[in-house]
This record gives structure tokens, sequence and C-alpha cells, in this order.
């Protein structure tokens, strides 16, 4: 790979940002040729935006972008995407249960596909877990192993997929479906996970809800239906097993 561009969305890091950067920075060295770190700072008010802007001063391959105030996972990563100059763009969230070490897992596939997303090789089987995934599976209409995790690389022409209005946990989701639909290549690849996993679900699960009740009454009663169509899914395979 010639040129990659990696995505941290920042939030309140102030302390941890430095070594996130430093762990990027040796990962990718290793693996491209040229490559940029782009920090989006998410409206932090703890001195995040400081360190960040002293990091881009410090270091040539990264740079930042403030937002004056927290606009959420897509947000960022669709202000990335709008000034990455990578032929892929590598995001995660930076504080989830996959280190920056396991990217060239993904780094492999990207010659032959234009969205790579990682799944855990250690996966809960809680109900609330599988009921998530069947959920996300119900809404997309693709076989997703892993919707909670954020840990994905895209061609760069995948930013046009990415939809104007879209749950933060979905984000990945959706550009792979639609890229699936208009028949490009995409894959899915194992990661090895470091920290708790069912939390990550749980949380996905009580965003993708909220988000649906904000919406109109066609929306609450698309969610109410497939609710109750992934708790009959996983009744059905429970039993099964």
């Amino acid at each position: 790979m010639q040129t990659l561009s990696i995505f941290l969305p920042v939030r309140n890091q102030a302390t941890t940002l430095a070594t996130m950067v430093a762990e990027c920075m040796a990962v990718a060295s290793q693996h491209c040729t040229d490559y940029e770190i782009i920090l989006v700072d998410d409206g932090s008010d703890d001195g995040t935006s400081q360190q960040a802007d002293h990091l881009a001063f410090s270091y040539d391959p990264v740079m930042v972008l403030h937002m004056p105030e927290p606009r959420g996972y897509a947000a960022a990563l669709r202000a990335a995407w709008a000034v990455a100059r990578g032929e892929y763009l590598f995001a995660s969230n930076p504080y989830g249960p996959v280190a920056i070490n396991e990217l060239p897992h993904l780094l492999m596939q990207h010659d032959a596909h234009a969205v790579v997303l990682g799944y855990r090789a250690q996966r809960s089987t809680s109900p609330l877990s599988l009921f998530y995934t069947i959920l996300v599976r119900l809404l997309l209409g693709v076989a997703l192993t892993d919707p909670s995790l954020r840990y994905a690389l895209f061609r760069r022409d995948m930013a046009e997929l990415l939809p104007a209005h879209v749950p933060d946990g979905l984000a990945h989701g959706e550009i792979y479906a639609r890229a699936y639909r208009a028949g490009m290549a995409v894959t899915q690849v194992e990661v090895n996970s470091q920290r708790g996993q069912e939390a990550l679900d749980s949380a996905a699960l009580f965003e993708l809800i909220r988000y649906y009740q904000q919406g109109g009454v066609q929306q609450r009663i698309k969610l109410g239906f497939l609710l109750i169509l992934a708790a009959i899914f996983l009744w059905l395979a429970r039993r099964r097993s």
C-alpha cells in the first residue's frame, strides 16, 4: 500500500493521546510506504485539543481537526474522510477492544477488497450480544459477524457510501452493506481483542434504539417490528442449540 490514512476520533484523552499516536506510527511505518494520522478532536474540554495540536506540530504524519462541540463518531469519520489523502482509510474506536497492532490483518486484504471489517475472535455469546447482531443483520440485510466493533479498512471512494444520517454504531455496517449491494468486493477478517465485549454490544444496542426513537413514526414502527423479529430469531436459535 502506498498511502494509508489513519482516522483517530478522540475526546477527553489528553493523558493517553501521545501514546496512542506513537503506537499508530510504529505500526503504520512498518507496513506502509506513506501514511498520515488524522486526529479528530470531538469537542474535548480537558486539554486534548492542545495536546493534539502539539502532536501535529511535532510529527509530520499527524494532522488535527477540531470540532467545537461533540458530534459523534460518524460525523468525525466524515470530517476525516474529507481531508484524507490515503488510498485507504483505517477507521476504529481507539478505546475499543482491538488494538492498532491488529491492523496488518486488514491490510493483507486491501488489494482485493473495497471494504474490510474486523471481527473479534473471542466474541461474546450472551443473549444481548446475539440479539444485537441479529437486529443489525435485519436492519442492513447483510450478515455482519461483529457489528458493534469499529475496526475497518475502507477504500478512499467508499466515503460516498457513508449516509448523511446514521447511528454511530452503524456507520461501518452501512458502508459495508451499501458496497456489498453495489457488487463491490467486501470481506470480514478475524482480529484479536483485548478488552471487554458485552459492554460494547450493550452500548451499541441502546444507541441504536435511542436513534430510531428520535426519528419519525415510521422509524419507530420499523424498529419495533425488527425488535420483535430479532427476539423471535434469538429464541429459535437458542432452542436449536
